[in-house]
């Protein structure tokens, strides 16, 4: 696939050298020779970036600057080009001559010079962009194992607290009944004890101090907007910014699910909600 004098000039009379030197990403000319294109114009930094020479530069394949898994991709897209005359936002790694991936993103334009066929586009360099998007996918990642941290800490809350109560309401019979003295008083120092934990316990408190640390505005700006708001009704919402499936609120919130719609009624009442606003959606936007 080489190149004659005449038309290494005929491209030279289109093509500036100094001007594509001056894009900032790399500049590519590719002809177009049956199913396959070759380069024959490229800027500095396409040398730089891929670490060939002018000569290990001059009539390489596209397909050289990919490795065999992204192939089919770029071969894909590269009909795209032939068949609608451009595309862009073509996102793959460019390969180097020391075989190094560098993420970049392409775009090509169809056209024809002497009846020749080309295809010229440029590409830039998305290393800060894809690092950007890894680290807010692990933030994403690590938001949903604190929401779930959350849902099981409510939980386990809710069932230790229901297994007191039974043991209270237990020894509050068993109090009743017992006419030995001595059993009775301790039978009352130890559910003066349970009911001490019900009083000093604020789960809520810790609840509400993890649930912070993902939403940390949530409920300043929810009380502000909604100043009437009960704990009851702000923990509720919360359990609705994470979006916990109505069965899992009926569980931590020892409710039926009729009782929970009631719930639902009444604080989309108290909240000013037109019967066709979604009480859930409203909820996201604190």
């Amino acid at each position: 696939m080489l190149q004659s004098t005449d038309n290494i000039l005929a491209l030279d009379s289109i093509f500036n050298q100094n001007l594509v030197d001056c894009l900032p990403g790399i500049f590519y000319l590719y002809e177009v020779i049956g199913t396959e294109a070759y380069l024959r114009r490229w800027n500095n930094k396409h040398q730089t970036v891929t670490e060939r020479s002018h000569d290990e530069l001059l009539n390489t394949n596209l397909l050289s600057f990919f490795k065999a898994q992204t192939v089919p991709y770029i071969k894909e897209r590269f009909s795209v080009i032939l068949e609608t005359g451009s595309v862009k936002n073509v996102y793959a790694n460019i390969l180097t001559k020391s075989g190094y991936e560098i993420p970049y993103v392409f775009e090509g334009y169809h056209l024809s010079v002497e009846n020749r066929v080309f295809f010229m586009g440029m590409g830039m360099d998305v290393t800060d962009l894809m690092s950007a998007k890894e680290q807010i996918k692990l933030l994403e990642l690590q938001k949903q194992q604190k929401e779930k941290e959350l849902f099981s800490i409510a939980l386990q809350e809710q069932k230790k607290e229901e297994l007191l109560q039974n043991v209270l309401l237990k020894l509050d019979a068993i109090e009743r009944q017992d006419v030995n003295h001595l059993r009775s008083k301790d039978i009352k120092s130890l559910t003066s004890e349970i009911k001490n934990h019900f009083s000093t316990h604020d789960n809520w408190r810790v609840f509400k101090k993890l649930f912070k640390e993902i939403h940390y505005d949530f409920f300043e700006t929810l009380s502000a907007t909604h100043p009437n708001l009960t704990k009851g009704e702000l923990k509720y919402c919360a359990y609705l910014k994470i979006q916990m499936h109505t069965s899992e609120v009926c569980s931590i919130m020892n409710i039926s699910k009729e009782g929970l719609a009631k719930k639902r009624y009444r604080l989309k009442k108290k909240l000013g909600l037109k019967p066709n606003e979604q009480l859930d959606v409203y909820i996201t936007t604190f």
